[in-house]
């Protein structure tokens, strides 16, 4: 009988419509991928000249182009193509030796489509590799055209083209096919789900809007991703971005997990993953390797993350406080926090944005197992569970948000000692940090290495005056209630619902349970205490004379970060006062006043707060590492809290005025993760030799004799034993610690997944 309610669905003309329109968009997709390739081949002399002032010639190889020093513009253009819709692979054999710009950076070349046709083509520009003379970048189409062309443009200097081919990339047509069929079945099955339960009781009529808002509130979120010149140029964003496209070449390259980046660094190599949590990115890395855009990519990741902070909030919330609601207001006000849109579209800060999103996970948990009864065995386990997501999340997101987060659970548990060390709350709190560490201990094994080893700089020196430093950083204390022009703040509308709880416990109005009473404390108490070490007026330079507690606090850099576990809890706060107004009639106009502001501050956020700028194509493989053309000729050139002791970083490279290398070099090339060089040791003495590639845990000998050493500059350096001749490769291996962790972590979540799955289910009682 059930079923065939269920079928009824089918018998609808939307329904069928739907399923035509899904097979027709899902038909023509197929159609596309399933064509011949579109391919073509244009060779030196087919290069048309646009060139308005070079001279535009031959070189000694037959290339065509500027054969002379000269300034920057459009030199060449292919002849007219006919490009259907999609990615193409543009593979050309060129020759570049750039000039440099006033401030000795140097200049960079690109190549890029153009169309007769508006819309054709989608404006980007891909950077080719200075150090090669062959490259492959990657170009899309938007809407097929007959006039579509490929432009060379010379940045700067002496730049000739020979062979080029435009192929168009199958693999991405197809996984474009595979994304439609997946989106499709998951919509198919959403509206099934819904259309079949609808008005069954007014409960589950109530979810399914609230998961409609929801949704809502992640495309406001993310809106400004696709509008030119919105949160696609942020502080950090060519940073992560060249973090996402480095992850899928190590993965290409076979690295798995990934523990170093060997483009990076202008080739020298650099080791991010061995100190930021990289996990999460694997998913837009993963997109790349199937030929999606650096940017699509990017854009794919942040809805992603939205979409869980949107769920995880919604979830967390209605556990608090058992009204869907309830936690559909604090979802929306958590979303729409105006430091979460900072922090995603002004900083592009990936790590605190996502970790953001498994915060709320922490309240969820604690409201179990510190509520006014003991947690029972299944309560304890599902806190267990959240708490084991949130910590390990933030552990793989943002070590400097874990800080925060501990900081504030830790001062809750010791305010409620008693609690805390009663049986079932203990042994909840050990499987959880149990769990945490085990399943990430691939992670944490190399992390704490390297921290130890003397690779990082970020946990610098504590003292009063460093940390009269931090302070300085801070916020001034009316910063925190309106968006200034940098556009830090927490929100007038958090603190105001804060407030207004604080107005209910007081007066009594609604009459608090003692429940709310302890949440709504709780959160604004804390929330005031993360404000106020936001701003400049909390003592930091005293924190910093702490002995070893305050090195690992200054570790902040900037004390706004606190905004992020602030926002969490003042929305807490804030819905807490919704639950306790609830009693009276005041719940649906504050609520609204509440929507109503956050709506306006976002709004006023995209149209004052968005920065205006380039945001066309970054580049693919060796050519990312020009991110930062403007300002360096080495990649992320401001970056270097995780350079090796010794290592001296320039515009240009690394400095290595200490010698290191006394053997005979006949030659010496590159390899992914490594160097291959062949030499000759004096008879009578061990040789040595500096190879250019920072030193990092992990690098040996794989072939000749030798052994690896860190030099006085910072790089990796090969003792030679006396006489040897011959080939000598050197490359990056996981060390038997991390291969013993990695096989922990891999026992670990088998085990895991068998203690989720065994969670305690309580038995339904029979109506």
């Amino acid at each position: 009988m059930e079923f065939g309610k269920k079928t009824d669905v089918l018998r609808r003309p939307a329904v069928w419509l739907l399923l035509l329109m899904e097979l027709l968009l899902l038909a023509s997709a197929i159609l596309s991928a399933a064509q011949a390739t579109t391919e073509y081949r244009f060779t030196a002399e087919e290069w048309e000249p646009i060139a308005q002032d070079s001279v535009i010639g031959y070189d000694e190889e037959g290339r065509r182009g500027v054969t002379e020093m000269s300034n920057g513009e459009p030199i060449l253009q292919t002849p007219a193509m006919s490009l259907p819709a999609g990615h193409y692979r543009i593979t050309i054999d060129y020759y570049y030796e750039p000039n440099m710009t006033k401030e000795g950076v140097r200049h960079r070349s690109t190549l890029y489509f153009v169309s007769e046709q508006k819309l054709a083509v989608t404006g980007e520009r891909a950077w080719i590799d200075v150090s090669a003379q062959h490259d492959t970048v990657v170009l899309n189409v938007a809407n097929p055209s007959d006039t579509i062309r490929l432009v060379a443009d010379n940045d700067g200097g002496i730049f000739t083209v020979g062979t080029v081919e435009i192929k168009q990339d199958a693999v991405y047509a197809w996984f474009c096919v595979a994304c439609w069929l997946m989106l499709f079945v998951a919509v198919d099955l959403v509206l099934f789900w819904l259309l079949a339960r609808k008005g069954k009781n007014r409960d589950k009529a109530l979810r399914y809007g609230c998961i409609a808002v929801l949704a809502g509130t992640v495309a406001l979120v993310c809106a400004p991703l696709f509008v030119s010149g919105g949160g696609m140029n942020g502080d950090d964003w060519l940073y992560h971005l060249s973090r996402i496209e480095n992850i899928a070449q190590s993965l290409q390259q076979g690295q798995f997990p990934v523990r170093i980046y060997s483009q990076a660094k202008g080739g020298y190599g650099y080791a991010p993953s061995q100190f930021y949590g990289e996990l999460f990115l694997y998913f837009p890395a993963v997109l790349r390797l199937f030929g999606v855009s650096l940017q699509a990519a990017y854009r794919a990741y942040v809805i992603a993350v939205q979409a869980v902070a949107a769920g995880i909030s919604f979830f967390s919330f209605r556990q608090i406080f058992k009204h869907d609601k309830t936690a559909l207001l604090g979802s929306v006000l958590y979303l729409l926090a105006p430091y979460h849109l900072y922090n995603i579209y002004c900083r592009s800060a990936v790590g605190e944005y996502t970790a953001y999103a498994f915060l709320p996970l922490i309240p969820a948990a604690l409201s179990l197992l510190y509520g006014a009864q003991q947690p029972d065995r299944a309560q304890g386990k599902k806190a267990c569970i959240e708490l084991f997501f949130a910590f390990g999340a933030l552990v793989q997101t943002h070590i400097l948000t874990m800080e925060m987060a501990f900081l504030g659970t830790a001062i809750f548990c010791v305010c409620h000692l008693k609690r805390t060390f009663s049986k079932s709350v203990l042994r909840t709190w050990i499987l959880a940090v149990a769990w945490v560490i085990l399943l990430n201990l691939w992670f944490l094994v190399p992390f704490v290495g390297a921290m130890l080893g003397g690779y990082s700089r970020m946990y610098g020196v504590g003292d009063f005056n460093s940390g009269l430093a931090i302070q300085d950083q801070g916020l001034q204390p009316g910063e925190l209630l309106l968006q200034t022009e940098a556009g830090i703040s927490v929100g007038i509308v958090l603190l105001v619902g804060a407030a207004a709880f604080l107005w209910c416990w007081l007066t009594g109005e609604g009459k608090p349970t003692p429940k709310e009473s302890k949440i709504g404390l709780w959160s604004v108490g804390l929330g005031v205490l993360a404000c106020w070490m936001a701003t400049d007026t909390f003592p930091w330079c005293y924190v910093g004379t702490l002995p070893v507690i305050g090195r690992f606090l200054l570790a902040v850099q900037f004390p706004w970060r606190y905004l992020s576990p602030a926002s969490l809890l003042l929305v807490l706060g804030t819905i807490c006062a919704v639950s306790v107004l609830r009693r009276t009639r005041g719940a649906q106009v504050w609520s609204v006043l509440l929507l109503s502001a956050a709506l306006l501050s976002t709004v006023t956020f995209y149209q004052n707060g968005l920065r205006e700028g380039q945001t066309g194509y970054i580049g693919d493989r060796a050519q990312l590492v020009y991110g930062c053309n403007h300002y360096s000729n080495v990649a992320w050139y401001f970056d270097d809290l995780y350079l090796p002791d010794g290592a001296i970083e320039t515009r240009d490279g690394f400095e290595t005025e200490a010698g290191a290398t006394t053997v005979e070099i006949s030659s010496m090339e590159r390899e992914d993760n490594g160097m291959v060089l062949q030499c000759k040791v004096p008879t009578g003495q061990t040789g040595y030799v500096e190879l250019p590639l920072l030193y990092y845990p992990g690098y040996t000998v794989t072939q000749g004799e030798g052994q690896v050493f860190r030099t006085a500059n910072g790089m990796v350096g090969v003792e030679i034993p006396d006489g040897y001749d011959g080939e000598i490769r050197v490359a990056f291996r996981e060390a038997k610690r991390w291969l013993a962790a990695d096989a922990i972590t891999v026992l670990a979540c088998i085990a895991f997944v068998a203690y989720v799955c065994g969670y305690p289910r309580r038995k339904k009682k029979n109506v």
